[in-house]
């Protein structure tokens, strides 16, 4: 049967080595291997190069991926036909979502779903919201935590709220507020999140009447908080992000509250397997329940 072998080259080709590959699939390196030599030797072209870089798709290999992507997709469509009308006892839930979701959210949500169904098993892919969708689109994902509103490509549920905080040093003048002026952060020098990570973020600052001046731009919230820390300045972060617990930080409400809505999506107008769609229910009793 061909299918595996699609799913091994697929699988390599988004993980950039054969030795990940195979570990997610559930085989030996040498098994992914062979799958891919011999559908190489079978239709005579050269899939994937390989370099000291890792694993790419070869260009006769990207003319072939989306139709390897499409049949591997609607192969899966078939298995979860069949899961229909069996049990809901064993599967893969494929989940997207950002890293401080996964953080936060997920261990409590997946250890109280095994409690019920502990013979599903989960993979977490992480990125930022536009890859979420992304993923979801390309059925790379079977849901997905995102930012609201969502694609239209999507079915999406609303979640929670998640507050953008002013992030002080614990020192700071205006610390003890109940509330930080939201323009205030002109006079401050700021630590700014890359547009890429977080576009929110970038929206609200481009909205104010003055935008507060740049003094250090990172690529993750856990440098922006040891920095914010030592007192090189303040930023935005998501409440999600804020980590109380790990640094000496302050986060504040601004006097015009900010938030994003959180929800879960799957893409629509395609099967949700049984499993996935427990899980979501149970996603959203979790999100009823909890503060």
């Amino acid at each position: 049967m061909s299918i595996p072998k699609y799913n091994a080259v697929l699988k390599t080709i988004e993980t950039g080595s054969i030795t990940a590959a195979a570990e997610q699939l559930g085989y030996t390196q040498s098994a992914v291997s062979r799958m891919i030599a011999d559908l190489e030797r079978e239709w005579g072209i050269k899939l994937l190069q390989r370099s000291r870089a890792g694993i790419s798709v070869s260009s006769e290999g990207f003319v072939l991926l989306p139709l390897l992507q499409s049949i591997c997709n609607e192969h899966k469509k078939l298995e979860q036909r069949i899961e229909e009308i069996h049990h809901v006892g064993y599967g893969l839930i494929r989940v997207g979502t950002v890293s401080s979701v996964s953080m936060r959210w997920l261990p409590q949500i997946m250890k109280s779903f095994r409690e019920v169904y502990p013979n599903i098993n989960f993979y977490l892919r992480i990125g930022e919201y536009n890859d979420l969708e992304e993923w979801l689109r390309r059925g790379e994902v079977d849901c997905s935590f995102v930012s609201m509103p969502s694609s239209d490509a999507l079915s999406t549920t609303f979640l929670k709220q998640d507050r953008l905080l002013a992030v002080l040093p614990v020192d700071h003048p205006l610390a003890a507020l109940p509330r930080f002026p939201l323009e205030q952060l002109a006079e401050e020098p700021f630590i700014k999140l890359e547009e890429d990570k977080d576009y929110e973020i970038s929206k609200i600052l481009d909205s104010l009447s003055k935008r507060p001046k740049i003094s250090y731009q990172v690529i993750d919230s856990y440098t922006i908080l040891s920095m914010v820390e030592c007192g090189l300045g303040v930023s935005i972060l998501h409440e999600l992000s804020v980590d109380n617990d790990r640094f000496r930080v302050v986060g504040k409400e601004f006097d015009t509250p900010l938030y994003r809505n959180i929800g879960i999506a799957v893409k629509k107008d395609s099967p949700v397997s049984p499993a996935t769609q427990r899980f979501i229910s149970h996603v959203l009793d979790w999100a009823a329940d909890s503060p």
